[in-house]
Order: C-alpha cells, then sequence, then structure tokens
C-alpha cells in the first residue's frame, strides 16, 4: 500500500488590523532600537544596516580604520536573516511567528544585561560594546526576516526610507491620481502612515531616553518586544490549532 502524499500547508493569510497593529509596534521597536544602539554603541546602526556601509567609507575616505562593529553588523545581519529563515521553514504552519518574536525579545534582554554589566551604555571597553550591538543587529534581524517570511510582507519595519516614497507618492496619488488609483492610494496610505509615524515615535523615544536613562535606556526596547510577542504569535497560534483539527485528505479521496 503506497503512503499518502503529504499535503503541504498554505501561507498563512494576514490577519487585518492585528496585522497592521503589529507592524507598527515593530516600526517603534526598531526606531527605539536603531537610535539607542547608534547613541549608546559607538554609533552602530543596529536597524538600518546599510547606514553602517556609508558610515564605514567615510571613515576610510578621511584615512580612518574600519569600525570594527560596523564591519561586523553586516556578516552578523545576513547569518542571523538566513537562520530565521530556516527556524520559520520548520515551523510551517505557524511561520515561526512565536520562536522568532521571542528570539528577538531574548536578544534585547541580553543587550539590556550586557550593558548594566559594563556599567554604562556606551562603555569604552570594546568586547562589551562590540557584543552588545551584534546582539542588536541580530535582534533586528530577526525581525526583518519575521516579517518578510513569517508575515509575508514587502514592507520594512526597520529602514522608511521605501515607506516614505509610498506615503508621498498616496498622498499625491490622492489629489492627482494615475499610475496609481485613489482607491490604490488611501491603501498604502493606511498601510505605510502607521509604520512611518511609528519609526519616527521610537526614535524620538530613544533620543529622550539616553542622556535621561543611561543604559537603562535598553529597558524600553526590550519591554516593548514582549509586547510584539502575543500580537504577532496569537494568530498564528489559533490558525495552526484549528487546521490541526481538520484531517487532511490525499488528492482524489472521497
Amino acid at each position: 500500500m503506497s503512503a499518502e502524499p503529504e499535503i503541504a500547508q498554505p501561507a498563512l493569510p494576514s490577519s487585518g488590523p492585528n496585522h497592521l497593529a503589529l507592524l507598527a509596534i515593530l516600526s517603534v521597536l526598531a526606531g527605539l532600537v536603531d537610535v539607542t544602539g547608534f547613541l549608546s554603541l559607538d554609533h552602530v546602526f543596529t536597524a538600518h544596516i546599510t547606514g553602517n556601509l556609508v558610515v564605514m567609507a567615510a571613515q576610510m575616505a578621511n584615512g580612518g580604520p574600519p569600525h570594527v562593529a560596523q564591519l561586523l553588523s553586516i556578516p552578523v545581519f545576513g547569518l542571523t536573516v538566513a537562520v530565521a529563515y530556516l527556524v520559520a521553514r520548520r515551523a510551517r504552519m505557524t511561520g515561526g511567528r512565536g520562536a522568532l518574536l521571542l528570539a528577538q525579545s531574548f536578544l534585547l534582554f541580553l543587550v539590556l544585561g550586557l550593558v548594566l554589566r559594563t556599567g554604562k551604555g556606551d562603555s569604552q571597553t570594546l568586547a562589551p560594546s562590540v557584543a552588545a550591538a551584534m546582539l542588536a543587529v541580530a535582534a533586528m534581524a530577526l525581525q526583518n526576516a519575521f516579517v518578510r517570511v513569517s508575515l509575508h510582507q514587502s514592507s520594512t519595519t526597520s529602514t522608511m526610507t521605501g515607506n516614505v516614497a509610498s506615503l508621498v507618492i498616496g498622498l499625491t496619488a490622492l489629489v492627482w491620481p494615475g499610475p496609481w488609483t485613489r482607491d490604490e492610494a488611501a491603501k498604502k496610505l493606511r498601510n505605510t502612515l502607521p509604520l512611518v509615524l511609528g519609526f519616527f515615535v521610537g526614535c524620538a523615544v530613544g533620543a529622550a531616553s539616553v542622556p535621561r536613562l543611561g543604559p537603562w535606556a535598553w529597558s524600553l526596547p526590550a519591554l516593548l518586544s514582549l509586547v510584539a510577542i502575543p500580537v504577532g504569535a496569537a494568530p498564528a497560534t489559533l490558525a495552526a490549532l484549528r487546521r490541526s483539527a481538520v484531517p487532511s485528505r490525499a488528492p482524489g479521496a472521497r
């Protein structure tokens, strides 16, 4: 008797308002991490990762040595994204939502613990500062992979250039429709405005918290990452439970 062929699990659908709320939370989180990291970890971009290439190029053009943490951020980011993809692939029905969000939160709490242990956020000891920066970079890599692989979204929560372009085009198309209809423009605005505003709010809060809280400023993104876990993981878990309750059938079975 031949074994029944395995039925591939379809991708999880978007979850409407909860889906957009999660992206907005992640945008605030990315803004917090990027600014806090830049101000307290020797000018390393932990979310806007390609910014490190620009800073390194400018430093080298002025005759300075490449920044160790900025140099390491690119391979660390890429490797973490690959690992996150494999986690999501293995998770199948849930798309790794819970696992990736938990891992992101765990890494941010590690950053908090490390900077508190060194006594200040901008430690002049190279090794702890680089280690904290790489942990934050890995956390943001998990977030980027999560949005693309688990949520199947092309929007980004950590770099706003494309989102700002969509926002401006959407506002313009509302007045002068053309390549984008008014309905398309309104949909783009609904999807991008919360992300842009969220990132800017995160940047503002991060910039205000570092001089006031010192290393404790890292507690803000760490705590916010905990909020993202139930918002992001619950819809996927419920969907997986519903699917597991329905027995799969082989093609042609009656």
